[in-house]
């Protein structure tokens, strides 16, 4: 028999993470309220580190040699982390594992993770349900301050999984950016509606 490892080429798989600066938050003034991110959780079909893409309506594919570095829902947690710390607005932003309470308390679902082809080219698409609730509030249907679904598209340069990873980081800071500007906004019509 000729030649070793049962003629099995072996290949490298090349892990990606999106990059990209935080989000800036011009001209929002700090509010004297702690956050407590929790992980973000992610929809089953999107539950690994497989880079799937979306080729035709009903069917899916994934990228054989690349892989997202973790999980999509730790990736989200871990950014927005980052940049709610990154903005100055609060007094604290906590991690799960973190020590002390947060008033408030951020949650949610990555819903979608891949590349949609489609028309117009291949595009980064993530969707995201999220929820934010006050723990000062004893019924749970008052402990809402909002519920929200976000979906963001960002065109791919080609198709590839490299181009995946960069338009997903320009997907993923417009998430945040809308998401904090919400966040900031919504607690801030809280506090007013709760002064004297």
């Amino acid at each position: 028999v000729a030649g070793c490892g049962g003629g099995k080429s072996a290949y490298v798989v090349k892990h990606y993470l999106p990059e990209y600066s935080p989000p800036a938050a011009p001209g929002r003034p700090a509010v004297d309220a702690a956050i407590r991110v929790e992980p973000f959780s992610t929809a089953q079909a999107f539950a690994g580190t497989a880079m799937v893409y979306r080729p035709s309506p009903y069917q899916r594919g994934v990228y054989s040699r690349e892989r997202w570095r973790v999980m999509p829902g730790d990736m989200v947690t871990d950014f927005l982390l980052r940049d709610l710390r990154s903005s100055g607005a609060y007094k604290a932003v906590l991690a799960w594992e973190d020590a002390g309470e947060g008033r408030y308390v951020l949650a949610g679902t990555v819903a979608e993770f891949l590349e949609a082809d489609g028309d117009r080219g291949p595009a980064a698409r993530l969707t995201a349900d999220v929820t934010l609730l006050d723990t000062t509030r004893r019924e749970i249907p008052q402990r809402v301050v909002f519920q929200k679904t976000y979906a963001v598209e960002e065109a791919m340069k080609e198709k590839s999984a490299r181009a995946l990873a960069e338009a997903m980081s320009g997907a993923m800071k417009k998430f945040s950016g809308s998401l904090m500007a919400d966040i900031h906004r919504a607690i801030g019509e809280a506090k007013a509606a709760k002064a004297p």
